[in-house]
């Protein structure tokens, strides 16, 4: 059976450039503790060759950065959203007080490459790499240098992504072969995958529960920032709308209203023409009308809210 990447890509493998994302490295004996206190996830249980995905959020429970947290044996890497590592650097560093924390940026030097796709296990084990579990990630050895290779493609499990000094990642890149994706194609994946992309779906005042980002936050750890605000929507369910996934007859707009009926109910954040599945979209609406299978109209143009 054909696979939407497959469909989308003609390819059953490819790369996708991700050195626009940040990369921070935190190091001394508290650097666990302080990051458990200011990062939404459970940083403290990660043991070394873990990772989990993470958000920073401000003290009212809205998203401020996405990004993952790799826990080596003497440091942590903190992979970062594009456009927001000073940020996150800016309000750890403002929170280290008498702790033995430093960090320190390792993005001028490193790049990322993202192997995507149902047969990027297939190219990465040819070039004798397994890669890892999503959630957890190892060094490897790769030509007279180590790479991080990271569980977990960033378009979906399938896959996975790779850090490392500049030149090394490059040389990987040629090894591996494979065409590199467009980012029209990747911006079709990953609606069809329904990600949120961070100043497209996600902004300062969207809570992680609307944005469905329950993967990157913890429940059951002790206080972080927002996570008062977090606990309570989550034991009380109040969140008036929730970001869906849409198929639609014709192609839509960001910006386009959503109606269920008569009523106005949200508005598109992401929209794209996929191979796969025809017009698709991303956007918020109420959650009473947030059912797969519910018909909706955008922008005048029937359609529909679809299982992601």
């Amino acid at each position: 059976m054909t696979t939407p990447f497959e469909k989308v890509t003609g390819a059953r493998a490819a790369v996708r450039d991700l050195s626009d994302r940040g990369l921070l490295r935190a190091t001394g004996a508290d650097r666990a503790r302080f990051l458990n206190g200011m990062l939404a996830n459970d940083v403290a249980k990660l043991g070394a060759g873990e990772a989990c995905a993470s958000l920073l959020l401000d003290r009212k429970g809205h998203v401020l950065a996405e990004l993952w947290v790799l826990a080596e044996p003497d440091a942590i890497l903190l992979d970062v959203a594009p456009g927001l590592e000073t940020e996150l650097a800016s309000v750890l560093e403002k929170h280290i007080i008498a702790d033995d924390v430093a960090l320190a940026s390792l993005s001028a030097a490193s790049a990322q490459l993202g192997v995507e796709g149902p047969g990027a296990g297939e190219r990465l084990a040819a070039l004798g790499i397994a890669p890892p579990a999503r959630g957890r990630f190892e060094r490897v050895d790769f030509e007279a240098g180590s790479l991080v290779v990271l569980g977990g493609g960033s378009l979906g499990d399938e896959g996975a992504r790779v850090l490392g000094e500049r030149a090394q990642v490059e040389r990987m890149r040629a090894a591996l072969a494979l065409p590199e994706l467009s980012a029209e194609a990747v911006e079709v994946l990953r609606i069809e995958a329904a990600i949120p992309k961070l100043g497209a779906d996600v902004s300062t005042r969207n809570f992680p529960q609307e944005a469905r980002l329950e993967h990157a936050f913890s429940l059951s750890k002790g206080c972080y920032v927002g996570q008062e605000i977090v606990a309570r929507i989550a034991s009380r369910g109040a969140v008036n709308r929730l970001l869906v996934k849409l198929r639609t007859r014709e192609p839509v707009a960001p910006g386009a209203e959503i109606r269920v009926g008569d009523t106005v109910t949200g508005q598109v954040t992401s929209s794209a023409v996929s191979a796969a599945s025809g017009p698709i979209a991303l956007g918020y609406v109420r959650v009473a009308d947030a059912a797969a299978g519910t018909a909706v109209t955008v922008g005048g143009v029937p359609g529909e809210i679809v299982a992601n």
